[in-house]
């Protein structure tokens, strides 16, 4: 298979490409490498192995990403609660926008499988004491948020012939070459071993499930392979029954296994996010079991930092947090993040095969403007409308100003229009030497509506545009 992983050069991303490869899998790597190009060395580029640089907001810079692609692995994004609180516009531009779009173009682009790495935090603040696939989501950040709203996306577009698989991810752990110590058992782990001391926050009652990153790699490539009856349009609680745990015995567990460690209970604010999770689901239909567990991930981890005294676990590369923090502080120019608002587009085209081949039909007639497509176009639409003629136009300004040529608008008459629509509809009235005459909106519709275009009317008054605002008409 041909598999394309966003994010392929991250926490988990590093694991998930040697295990795609190694099972005989073609893998495209996309990722935009802003925690440097380090983890590059640990991908197998090579001949079933290339590296693609980019933005996932920015896909359309890259119109051959899907070329071939026959399955996607989507763990591009903003993780974790801190560091999407932080600028939550900018969660939703990557999270949900980029979802939306990267969704959209694999659906058109005849991509099989895609599986998305969601997480367990969308439960928040859990319902009910064992949550499972079906329980009621309570989301407490922007970041789970943006990851319900991301599944919901992909849910919409399930097909027979594009099949999404969802994941819920427990909180990972484990070494990796993109390292983090921003998740709860690396940062306990590296705490104790470089302070001896290992801080509860949040009371230490919330409950979490965690699962190293070798073994969600492990999943997903599964995700990828499995037989469409077992995981399309599935969503699937990711981790195993037994590695669920309280924040208080998780810090027990580190110190048990570190001796010379301190246990300390720091006066925290209470951790909104408690969350046990069932994962009988996985455990059913897949047949999976994590194969690592919490005690050899904190050994994995102690091991790693013995070996490597120069690693400073607070430095910035190993905090999502901090990095995000840093790139929104940073000039734009030098490669950070605008603090501008978001663009929000009012009508995004969605472009399909169909769409392609008429082009490409009417490229190789050999007419750009006037072929035969215009005339069976014309002919097509004065039959619906029920008209003797149409006439098509290059743009709507050309129509208003053949529209108000035909109706022999004059210097010093007037037109009435909306206040609120593309300047071409004043400026073609203003160049037949006509007078703009606005009448005001409706605050809910946001039209013109007959009485207040009855207000202006004047016995100059020789025509009305009535605009329909974002096609309400």
């Amino acid at each position: 298979m041909r598999v394309l992983v966003t994010g392929g050069a991250g926490y988990v991303g590093c694991w998930l490409v040697p295990e795609l490869v190694r099972r005989g899998h073609f893998v495209r790597v996309f990722d935009r490498m802003c925690f440097g190009e380090g983890p590059l060395d640990a991908l197998p580029v090579g001949n079933r192995c290339e590296v693609v640089r980019g933005d996932i907001r920015r896909l359309g810079e890259h119109p051959n990403l899907l070329d071939g692609i026959e399955g996607v692995v989507h763990l591009a994004g903003l993780a974790n609660d801190p560091s999407c609180d932080l600028h939550p516009h900018l969660t939703y531009d990557v999270n949900v926008e980029g979802t939306r779009q990267l969704a959209e173009r694999s659906a058109g682009a005849g991509v099989r499988r895609f599986v998305m790495s969601s997480s367990c935090s969308v439960y928040g603040r859990g319902a009910f004491d064992i949550l499972d696939e079906e329980s009621p989501l309570n989301p407490v950040s922007a970041y789970a948020e943006s990851k319900i709203e991301g599944e919901r996306i992909l849910q919409e577009l399930a097909t027979k012939s594009f099949q999404p698989v969802i994941s819920r991810a427990a909180t990972i752990f484990g070494w990796s070459p993109r390292m983090r110590f921003d998740l709860a058992i690396n940062h306990m782990t590296a705490s104790a071993v470089r302070k001896g001391q290992v801080n509860v926050l949040g009371g230490g009652k919330q409950w979490r499930p965690f699962i190293h990153a070798k073994d969600v790699a492990r999943l997903f490539a599964d995700f990828l392979e499995a037989p469409a009856e077992k995981v399309a349009g599935e969503v699937f609680n990711v981790g195993s029954e037994g590695i669920n745990l309280q924040i208080q015995a998780l810090a027990e567990l580190v110190v048990a296994k570190i001796p010379g460690t301190n246990l300390v209970a720091t006066q925290d604010d209470d951790d909104p996010r408690s969350y046990h999770v069932s994962f009988k689901k996985l455990h059913d239909q897949l047949g999976f079991d994590c194969e690592i567990s919490v005690e050899d991930g904190i050994a994995e981890v102690q091991r790693e930092l013995i070996a490597h005294p120069e690693i400073d676990h607070y430095a910035e590369d190993f905090y999502n947090v901090r990095r995000v923090k840093h790139m929104l502080d940073t000039p734009v120019a030098d490669g950070g993040e605008t603090p501008a608002p978001r663009f929000i587009p009012l009508a995004k085209p969605v472009f399909g095969e169909e769409e392609e081949r008429a082009v490409i039909e009417a490229m190789r007639t050999g007419w750009v403007t006037s072929g035969p497509q215009i005339a069976e176009f014309e002919k097509e639409l004065a039959h619906t409308v029920k008209s003797k003629d149409v006439v098509t136009a290059n743009s709507c300004t050309s129509a208003i100003h053949l529209c108000l040529a035909h109706l022999g608008i004059q210097p010093g008459d007037e037109v009435i229009t909306s206040p609120l629509t593309w300047p071409s509809v004043g400026n073609v009235i203003l160049s037949m030497g006509a007078k703009v005459v606005l009448a005001d909106i409706d605050g809910d519709t946001l039209n013109v509506t007959p009485e207040t275009i009855e207000r202006v009317i004047t016995k100059n008054t020789r025509s009305i545009i009535h605009v329909h605002m974002a096609g309400q008409a």
